[in-house]
């Protein structure tokens, strides 16, 4: 029998083969490489290859039935910087437990336990756009929701003392965006130079995140007793929590870092991309109000009442599937091994695209056609579980996804009580490849209050 195969890809051009394309945009290059090659693609990248993974059930291989082959990918240099070793970067022995202590607090039951405070803590932010709704300008609803969902995972995360920061940390953040790291890996420099200006900001901004997480912790312990945040699920019970915080500074800074910026970034940008699909869909944006009618009292969000949003709950999760905010990660391989009868060497890295799954014609009718409806139970019957992975999924899925489509089911029903929202007209909405899959340009929308 001969030995096992490389699966085909793209060779690319030149010495830096496929890295350009692929750097340029993601997104469409990694879907022309699935329809061209298919579930399993070898990308030249210059001096080395990787994979792409496309098909659900070679998916299942690498993060289900070979999770214990592969690493989470060590290429997050910056992230690593802003985050440090918390959940989403840490490794081995270390991850489980801080996944195993975390578990708790990320179930239904514990997080609809906190659906009151958030709701009161978004409607009073979403209220506050009356002032634009009355005086007729537009909003941009990027910044809102990053303004929003930091808030309300900063007091979710760290506690109230979260909440005079908040601003603070919004600014602090702004600028790590706006200064992030060019690319150093491969030959990044031959195709763009290094901005050191850039480089130095982003240093001084995280120094400046820095003084202000570790602030927080130091005046922690006067606060404890009646907090809500996951800090205290932190610290054990009956010892000093000063001791605590003072032996364990850097930990305690890196997972409620790691929590702030996953539970903030990924449902800002879903938010928008859901707004955006429900303004172009008069349909959709009329169903939603008709199924708010019949389910809400007008009162206060109940986590009863919030279950009932089914339709509202399908917009969202079609949202995701057409703009997942992770548009790709990958693992990288500590062992040579197969995927699908294809052999990959060690250390190859494995790029999985949610982007791409999601539009899987064999998986998803009409993939490019937003249809909610397509989460109908009796139209899922039969879908792999791997096609829809907008959270991930294997032993290391996102574990705030129930959080993510509560918060997110809120916020959207929260402004379709108060506002219409429309873009801009002329204003150009095109997906950009960052930390999530963000709008290039913003997303700018006029706004006006509902009357009744």
């Amino acid at each position: 029998m001969s030995d096992p195969v490389f699966p085909p890809g793209p060779s690319g051009n030149g010495k830096l083969g496929c890295l350009p394309e692929m750097r340029q945009n993601p997104m469409t290059f990694l879907q022309d490489v699935a329809e061209e090659y298919g579930g399993i693609a070898r990308i030249n990248m210059g001096a080395y290859c990787s994979y792409l993974v496309s098909e659900p059930r070679l998916i299942k291989e690498v993060l289900v039935d070979h999770y214990d082959k592969y690493k989470k990918n060590t290429r997050y240099k910056q992230v690593r910087m802003v985050i440090g070793e918390g959940m989403l970067l840490s490794e081995g022995m270390i991850w489980k437990e801080q996944r195993t202590r975390a578990q708790p607090k990320f179930t239904a039951k514990a997080l609809n336990a906190q659906l009151d405070w958030i709701s009161k803590l978004a409607a009073k932010f979403i209220d506050a756009w009356q002032a634009p709704a009355r005086a007729g300008d537009p909003i941009e609803l990027e910044y809102q929701f990053n303004l929003l969902t930091q808030l309300l995972a900063g007091v979710w995360v760290m506690g109230r003392g979260f909440q005079k920061r908040a601003a603070t940390v919004a600014g602090i953040y702004h600028q790590i965006r706006m200064n992030w790291p060019e690319m150093t890996d491969l030959r990044a420099s031959l195709l763009r130079p290094k901005n050191l200006r850039k480089a130095v900001n982003f240093r001084l901004a995280l120094r400046e995140l820095d003084r202000c997480i570790y602030e927080l912790l130091d005046e922690y312990p006067s606060i404890m007793q009646d907090d809500i945040g996951f800090l205290k699920h932190l610290l054990e019970e009956g010892e000093a929590p000063e001791k605590q915080i003072r032996q364990n500074r850097r930990s305690l800074r890196d997972q409620v870092l790691t929590l702030f910026v996953t539970a903030f970034e990924t449902t800002a940008t879903s938010l928008c991309w859901t707004l955006y699909v429900i303004d172009r869909y008069p349909e959709v944006k009329r169903r939603i109000r008709e199924e708010m009618d019949s389910v809400l009292d007008g009162g206060e969000l109940t986590p009863e009442q919030l279950s009932r949003l089914e339709y509202t709950e399908k917009v969202v999760k079609e949202s995701l599937r057409l703009y997942s905010s992770v548009h790709s990660f990958s693992r990288v391989a500590l062992q040579d091994h197969l995927i699908g009868g294809y052999r990959v060497p060690r250390d190859t890295t494995v790029i999985i695209s949610s982007y791409v799954t999601h539009r899987l014609a064999q998986y998803w009718e009409d993939p490019e056609r937003f249809d909610p409806e397509r989460f109908d139970k009796a139209r899922s019957v039969g879908r792999s579980r791997f096609a829809y992975i907008p959270f991930a999924a294997g032993h290391r899925n996102c574990i705030g996804s129930y959080m993510a489509l509560m918060q997110s089911k809120l916020v959207v029903a929260l402004i379709m009580q108060r506002y219409d929202l429309s873009l801009v007209p002329g204003h150009v909405v095109e997906p950009q490849a960052a930390t999530t899959m963000r709008p290039r340009y913003g997303m700018k929308m006029n706004i006006s209050r509902l009357v009744g």
